[in-house]
This record gives structure tokens, C-alpha cells and sequence, in this order.
């Protein structure tokens, strides 16, 4: 089943909210993005800086200062896309059973 995606969020932003049954209570942003070879994360809690909307502001802040010092991300997909089964025939060149 698929997590339902957060209202909260943004890209490189991820609202952390801790189920209310939970002992620890977590409520914040948290800033995460990968740039080169180095990795970043860092929480902004609501309690520490007084609110959601204060601890929004300051994770945005974070991740514009944070991005501007680092390189372009560089995308690293899959090497090579999966190899098709079977035999391939030329066009026009159209092959029935074996030889």
C-alpha cells in the first residue's frame, strides 16, 4: 500500500509528525538532499523555533543557504535499460520457425 504523501511538504522538505499514541512526539520539518557526494539533513522542530509556521520558514531558509554552496545534482538512473528477450528481426526481414 502506498503512503499517502504529506500537505505539508515540498520538495526537499518533509513534514514529520509522529503518530499521538506514540511516546516521543515529533513535530517539525525536515530538510534531506543529496549534492555530489555529500548528503544533508537537518530537523526543524516546531518547539525550537516557536510554531509550524516559524519552523517552515527556517527550513527554507536552510535549504536555499544550504543548496546555493553545493554542486548541480547530478542524476544517477539505472546503467542500462533491461535487455529484451528473444530474438530480433530486421525490418522487412521477418523470420518463420527455426533454420
Amino acid at each position: 500500500m502506498k503512503k499517502r504523501a504529506n500537505p505539508d511538504s515540498e520538495a526537499n522538505i518533509r513534514r514529520i509528525d509522529t503518530k499521538p499514541r506514540a511516546k516521543k512526539q515529533t513535530h517539525g520539518f525536515q530538510v534531506h538532499f543529496l549534492r555530489g557526494g555529500q548528503t544533508v539533513t537537518r530537523l526543524f522542530s516546531d518547539n525550537g523555533h516557536g510554531g509550524k509556521e516559524a519552523a517552515r520558514r527556517a527550513a527554507r531558509k536552510f535549504k536555499k543557504v544550504a543548496m546555493g554552496g553545493l554542486p548541480a545534482r547530478i542524476f544517477r538512473g539505472p546503467v542500462s535499460a533491461p535487455k529484451p528477450r528473444g530474438r530480433k528481426t530486421a525490418k522487412g526481414n521477418k523470420t518463420s520457425g527455426r533454420r
